[in-house]
């Protein structure tokens, strides 16, 4: 490292250092929610300057509903790679290994994006440890009760509400597909999700299990007026676990109904399901979402999943880790209410394309869409059309 390198990483720690505190000298507070993977990134790289600051999750396991880390270019790659190193991460110890070949719908392929399949519970550990986190939903407004004794000496319960968001300085939410900070109404906030249902799965048959060594992609379907692909995955992990899952604008139980039937016929019965559950996936589009702003001199802003951040496909692990940088760059760059209105105007922008994605699935736009599945997933036009047909009834 030459002197002058040196000299710009000392100034560097110094502004990051003096921008977490403000014109009175007091530690500014800030509130993260949710403990995922982009609110996981985002507060170590705060809590390395010195801010203080609180994590909220209520969920005890986190990261073992999404293992792909699906990269669109180089640069993505050397991105991830510099924002956890900056937290001394390093990405190849998460790595279990890499997707080259997938089968969709029985024909394999050679992915045109490098896939990784990720210990990502690990990895959020490692960057929060579970001790670290606050076990319990954020609510933006408290209710509370109070007891008092009125004149006539009688006690009495009063209801009253307080904003729990008082206490902070910013407010970032990282709560996923929760989507607590996007406080419209609930048809708004989650009639473009999709639902998933998900099974870890252990195979008891080892030749199965080589057989299954590759990411399989079935029963592909696009759902006119909805942003969201639906299919169904097989991902192997290691040691003959499997990630079984499959998203589509359904219910829970059905869901929950076609997974059983189709993981039998994967597996053939030579498996034992470790665990399961039900989500969904956030589909708005981020132009229509909540992604920042200043409200009675509290910065509110949001990363990752919860403002959008996902691809059609429901990828959306690397940027979650970008979101979650870039806020952290511009709150080290300029002073809080600046960095949080020059955040919002800059992510639209920076992601438009997912936006443009959507919106073609949205209107079944086949051209865009046979583009999309043959960059992700190299499926000749001819079968992309096929799925897009298949679609229609």
């Amino acid at each position: 490292m030459t002197y002058f390198q040196s000299y710009n990483k000392i100034y560097e720690i110094l502004v990051l250092n003096v921008c977490c505190i403000d014109i009175m000298g007091v530690i500014m507070q800030v509130c993260i929610i949710g403990a995922g993977l982009s609110g996981s990134v985002l507060y170590r790289l705060l809590s390395e300057h010195g801010f203080y600051i609180n994590i909220y999750d209520h969920v005890l396991v986190r990261g073992c509903k999404s293992m792909n880390f699906i990269f669109s270019s180089k640069n993505e790659i050397l991105t991830v790679k510099k924002v956890l190193r900056t937290v001394n991460i390093d990405i190849k110890d998460y790595i279990i290994k890499e997707m080259k070949e997938v089968n969709i719908g029985g024909d394999n392929y050679y992915s045109n994006k490098k896939i990784y399949i990720i210990n990502k519970s690990k990895l959020i550990e490692d960057l929060v440890p579970r001790t670290v986190v606050t076990n319990r939903e954020f609510n933006p407004v408290i209710r509370r009760y109070t007891t008092k004794v009125i004149d006539t000496g009688v006690i009495v319960r009063e209801f009253g509400t307080e904003a729990e968001t008082k206490f902070y300085d910013l407010v970032v939410d990282a709560s996923g597909c929760a989507k607590v900070l996007q406080l419209g109404s609930v048809y708004d906030k989650y009639k473009n999700d999709i639902k998933t249902c998900q099974f870890l799965i252990a195979c008891e048959n080892e030749e199965s299990s080589e057989e299954l060594d590759k990411l399989f992609i079935d029963e592909i379907k696009i759902h006119k007026g909805k942003p969201m692909i639906g299919y169904t995955w097989t991902t192997p992990i290691d040691n003959g676990l499997y990630h079984v899952g499959c998203a589509y604008y359904k219910n829970d139980h059905t869901l929950w109904t076609y997974l059983t039937k189709y993981t039998k016929k994967m597996f053939n019965s030579d498996y034992v399901r470790v665990c399961g559950c039900t989500s969904k996936i956030n589909g708005n589009l981020i132009s229509k979402s909540f992604i920042g702003g200043v409200y009675e001199k509290r910065c509110v802003a949001g990363v990752g999943e919860s403002i959008g951040l996902t691809t059609p496909l429901g990828h959306g692990n690397i940027y979650a880790i970008t979101s979650a940088y870039i806020l952290s760059r511009f709150i080290s760059k300029y002073d809080l209410d600046e960095a949080v209105l020059k955040y919002k105007d800059y992510i639209p922008k920076k992601f438009a394309e997912l936006d443009k994605e959507k919106k073609a699935v949205r209107n079944f736009n086949v051209l865009r869409v046979t583009k999309l599945l043959k960059d992700y997933y190299n499926i000749p036009v001819h079968e992309s059309i096929k799925i897009i047909l298949k679609s229609l009834y």
